[in-house]
Parts: C-alpha cells; structure tokens; sequence
C-alpha cells in the first residue's frame, strides 16, 4: 500500500509545475504510460489481497490516471497509445484461441450454441420492449418517432449482446482456471462475438431501411462484412501456420516472434479493415488444434502476460468516457440491470433445453457480463450512420459498457471460485 500511495503522490506533485524543478502539466506519452503501468500494477497486486481481479485494478488505474479524473493521462496521449493496445489485445487473442481445444468444444458445442441463441434472442427482444414501453416513462426517449424508437432499441440490443473474450481470457489466467465452466464461458464469448458482427450487418441496414427514406436494405454491407470475417479467418490460418512452422523448426525467441506476430495482425487489421481479434483467434486456435505447437505458443505467451494485461485495461480504463455515465447514469444502471437479467434468463433456458446440471443453469451467467471492444466499435459506426440520435446513442453505450468492464471481472471471478475451477490449471 505504502509504494502505491508514493506513486500516487508523485503523479499528483508531476501534475503541479514548479513544485518539481522537472514537473510539467503536459507529460509526455512515454512518461504518462510509465507512471500509468507502474500505479496499475501496485493497485491490481493490493487488490488481489482483497480477492478481487488484478485486471479491475488495472482497469480502475487507467480511469483514475485518464482524462476525466487526474487528467495524467490525456486524450491525445490515449489516443498515441492504441498501438499498444492493439498488441496487448492481439496476443489476448491468440491465447484465446490457443485455449479453445476441439475435444473440449464438443463435448459443449451444442450447449454453448444454446446459449449463444438464446441470449442473443432474448437480449434483442428485451431492449425491444424497453423501448417500446420505456417512451412512456423514460425522458431520453420520448422525443423519438416510432420508427426511429424500434431502431434504436434494435441496435442497442445487438451491442448489449456481446460478451469481451479479452476480459474473459484474463480473469481465467489470473485464477489459473480450468474446467467445465471455463470451457462453456470461453468458448460462449467467443462464438458470440463473431455471430454478434453477422447479425449488427443486419440490424444497421434494417435500421437504416426504415429510418432513412432514400435508403434500402443494403445486402453489399452483408457482403462486405462477410467478407471482412472471411478474410480475416484466411488470415488467421495462414498466421497460424506461420506459427507453427517457426516453433516446430526455428524455437529460437518464440516470445519475440510472437510479438512481431502480432504486430503484423494489428498493421494488417487497421490498414486494411480486417478484424485483429478474429486472426489472432483463428491463429490460436489453429496452432492448438492441427499442430502439437499449442502448448509452446501458450506458455510463451504467459509468460509475458502481466504485463501484457496492464498495458490493455490500463489504457481501457483510461478510454472509458465518464462524461458520458455523468449523462446517462441513471439509464445506464438500468440498462445493466436489465443486460444481466436477460443473460441469466437466455443462460438459463439455453443450458436447460441442452440437459446441463442445475449449477450451470442457474450461474453460468454471471461470466458473461464484461463488455468492451466489439460494442464500442460498433457503436462509433451507429453514431456516424445516425446523426439525428446517434451521439445520445454512443454516450448510453459508453456509460453501459464502462460499468459492465468494471463490474464484469468481479462477477466472472467470483463465479469460477465458487464453482471450484479456480487455481485448477
């Protein structure tokens, strides 16, 4: 506690000039993300002796030091920092991958679609209704049409949806988790998102359709999306195969290849449109299952992971926009409430019609609230297809998915204790 207080300290007397002869209100990017790692990881170690996730620290940390509260961290310094958020998550993303073992998928594919459908139906059917019905008692939605009322609701439906297998992957690193749990919630977020991309290609252009009179129903986006996924998973296999073969034949600085590997999929993602978590899963997942690489690739991977972890939820946290929960706190509590409701229902009926255990059907749920990556892009790309509402839109959503990040980690850990996979690998 003491290290963390002295840390604090120091970024405080660093934000003052002329307390310090070398202090300066506006640090640089090197020195803010120094200061940020080094105060995330002290609050993550002391909140791991309050048996809560190392990564809601990180998190937590990276609001503090952002640009709504100390302000240490700037906008423009965030903003030079999302190369290093793009690493961070690509090698998230080939340890997902690399964690999703076929035998272990088979034995709970059909459970894992169950729930998947039926999350994704009743969440989507749930904003429907509380759009529907909420324009009568909820002010943020009284001014709409009905059209554009049932195309906000839709859409916002389609991002309450997904689940952030990066957050996911962490908090199962962290606890050192194995088991039937772990394998449903893994591969649950993971096949979710990339059916929550086919069906948000949907949802916009509908919503577009019926929103926008000049507009019709856009099957080029469907097929420019499918495209991107497609690609994407070419992509992925042809890493992975990379991967594979340079393990297998060269073994030399396997750490360092992975890095460069995944700084090639961020470039390749960012410059060309593809989908950097989608390749590094595919990548991961590939080598894991069509070579005996996997375990090389995973371990190496590990071995880095902490600070792998600081650098992503530190620079998370610092992104979380909180003038936007300022604005819509009251809603967005309200949506959360309503989120995490609708999952253990769909969980519930999902993991039942499938024959699961009762232990699973009454709190699997609780692993699939963080939010983060895929809802917040989506949710730039709905605020610049609708300008009539869309920035009412990005705020609700930004305020949602800065609670779910904070709260999702907890409830994911404290799920895989209770049911004993905790400390299991």
């Amino acid at each position: 506690m003491i290290p963390l207080a002295l840390v604090f300290l120091l970024m405080l007397l660093l934000k003052w000039p002329g307390i310090l002869p070398f202090a300066n209100s506006d640090q640089s990017t090197s020195l803010a993300l120094g200061f940020i790692l080094v105060f995330a990881y002290l609050l993550g170690n002391n909140l791991k002796r309050l048996r809560l996730p190392q990564i809601t620290g990180f998190i937590i940390a990276g609001i503090v030091c952002g640009p709504f509260i100390l302000n240490f961290v700037s906008e423009s310094n965030v903003n030079d920092l999302q190369l290093l958020d793009g690493l961070a998550l690509s090698l998230i993303a080939l340890t997902a991958g690399g964690e999703m073992k076929i035998k272990k998928l088979k034995r709970q594919l059909r459970t894992i679609i169950s729930i998947v459908v039926f999350q994704t139906s009743i969440v989507l059917f749930g904003f429907l209704i509380l759009g529907l019905i909420g324009q009568y008692f909820i002010p943020f939605f009284r001014g709409m049409s009905l059209l554009h009322l049932f195309a906000f609701s839709l859409l916002l439906g389609t991002l309450m949806t997904p689940t952030s297998p990066a957050t996911t992957i962490a908090v199962m690193t962290e606890t050192k988790s194995a088991g039937k749990f772990t394998d449903l919630i893994l591969g649950g977020a993971v096949v979710k998102d990339f059916f929550v991309i086919i069906i948000f290609s949907f949802t916009l252009s509908f919503s577009k359709s019926i929103t926008i009179p000049s507009h019709n129903f856009d099957f080029g986006f469907l097929l420019h999306i499918l495209g991107e996924v497609g690609g994407s998973i070419l992509i992925g296999i042809l890493i992975g195969t990379g991967i594979i073969l340079y393990i297998k034949f060269i073994k030399k600085d396997i750490i360092i290849f992975i890095l460069s590997i995944a700084f090639f999929s961020y470039q390749i993602s960012h410059n060309y449109g593809y989908h950097p978590l989608l390749i590094c899963l595919v990548a991961g997942f590939f080598t894991e299952n069509f070579s005996s690489q996997g375990k090389l690739l995973i371990s190496a991977i590990e071995r880095s992971s902490v600070p792998v972890y600081v650098v992503f939820f530190a620079i998370s946290g610092a992104s979380l926009d909180l003038s936007a929960l300022r604005q819509t706190w009251l809603l967005a509590l309200g949506c959360v409430f309503l989120r995490g409701l609708l999952k253990f229902s769909g969980t519930f009926i999902g993991s039942r019609l499938t024959g699961e255990g009762k232990e699973i059907q009454r709190l699997a749920w609780a692993g699939f609230i963080s939010q983060a990556g895929v809802a917040l892009g989506m949710a730039i790309v709905i605020q610049d297809n609708f300008p009539d509402w869309g920035s009412e839109f990005m705020a609700l959503v930004l305020a949602v998915i800065a609670i779910n990040q904070i709260i999702g980690p907890i409830f994911l850990q404290r799920l895989l204790i209770k049911v004993k996979e905790a400390g299991k690998k």
